[in-house]
């Protein structure tokens, strides 16, 4: 354990005390020389609207993604607000801003402090990567048409039922050899980003398979009779920007699903280090690693956790939460299966209900 000076120290008052208790008995503990804190894995939660509107407010972002709080069937819930215009039309003023919703996130009122601000980072980098998915497009050669085909809209069970799984569906079957550049940019002339073309920039072959490429978003400019010059860009983020890929095949649907990736990577980062809670980039790149894991090694020292009846009141607090988590399942044949599979594992197991669930709806 890290051996600190106790005097001078500054106790670190808690986050949310509105909402966090400490354990009985638990330990006040030096994180560095001068300051001490009652650590997060020793606090009871009872979070309510207010304390996690405290939190919410403590975030910043993007004016444009909004977090909401409410209540929803008695449960506390997190919402993305996305602020901006139809991904689908054109990125100008006949496409007026308006508002829609992410997902709902269901905040249990026993969740620590930390995990609601990770549910919150979460949440906007999810309702993020719904909307880059949709302004993905393809151009269909047979049609002349542009889909989304990595939209989040398409009706899977249909899917299903209509396209085979193939590792080779792509119009551009695998060779097993190396993208040639020409082929290459010729595939990529077919993707469209935010109304950005894709361009190859740089295409060096590092064996007889596999090749790095260097890739740019340009701005495609169009005219229009009301509007003049139309650039699109919903997301100025990635204006221009570039990226690097190693392609280890000259498949196309390959490269389509490396593309996505990079562009759901790229926007990931955008938000992990724009994302600040009371100023501080948690997320952020620019925070040192080694202090975090210091900062963690400090405060879950086991030397704190000696004393008797703190043991006892912690096992027995953690083994409360734990089996506030476990799901009820109704009772029935693949319900009853999935209880019997569980049986002989250590932990809270699924309950099985034993009266049959009616939907009222």
């Amino acid at each position: 354990m890290n051996d600190f000076t106790v005097t001078a120290q500054q106790v670190l008052p808690l986050a949310y005390a509105d909402a966090e208790v400490p354990i009985s008995g638990a330990p006040s503990i030096p994180i560095n020389p001068s300051q001490q804190c009652i650590p997060q894995h020793y606090l009871q939660y009872q979070h309510t609207h207010k304390s996690v509107s405290d939190i919410v407010n403590d975030i910043q972002f993007d004016e444009r993604y909004p977090v909401f709080v409410s209540i929803d069937e008695s449960s506390l819930v997190l919402q993305v607000g996305i602020l901006g215009r139809d991904n689908y039309k054109t990125n100008n003023a006949a496409n007026p801003l308006h508002i829609v919703y992410g997902r709902k996130w269901r905040v249990e009122k026993n969740l620590p402090s930390a995990e609601i601000i990770q549910t919150v980072f979460l949440a906007l980098q999810k309702a993020k990567e719904h909307e880059i998915r949709e302004v993905f497009t393809l151009l269909d050669n047979h049609s002349g048409k542009h889909s989304t085909p990595f939209s989040g809209h398409h009706d899977t069970p249909l899917l299903a039922s209509t396209i085979a799984t193939s590792t080779n569906t792509s119009a551009q079957p695998a060779t097993n050899k190396a993208w040639q550049p020409e082929a290459l940019q010729r595939i990529l002339g077919a993707v469209k980003f935010d109304g950005q073309k894709l361009h190859l920039t740089q295409c060096i072959a590092l064996d007889t398979t596999r090749v790095v490429a260097d890739i740019e978003l340009r701005q495609v400019e169009a005219q229009t009779a009301d509007y003049g010059t139309v650039v699109g860009n919903f997301f100025p983020e990635f204006t221009g920007a570039k990226f690097s890929l190693v392609l280890t095949d000259d498949n196309a649907n390959t490269l389509y699903h490396q593309l996505m990736q990079q562009f759901i990577t790229l926007s990931n980062e955008h938000v992990a280090e724009r994302f600040t809670y009371r100023g501080f980039t948690r997320f952020s790149r620019s925070v040192n690693v080694a202090e975090i894991g210091a900062t963690s090694i400090a405060i879950r020292a086991r030397e704190w956790r000696q004393e008797a009846s703190f043991m006892a009141n912690i096992k027995a607090f953690n083994q409360q939460v734990d089996a506030t988590r476990v799901p009820v399942l109704q009772a029935d044949h693949q319900a009853a299966h999935i209880v019997q599979r569980y049986e002989h594992v250590a932990g809270h197991k699924p309950i099985l209900k034993k009266v049959l669930f009616t939907d009222s709806q």
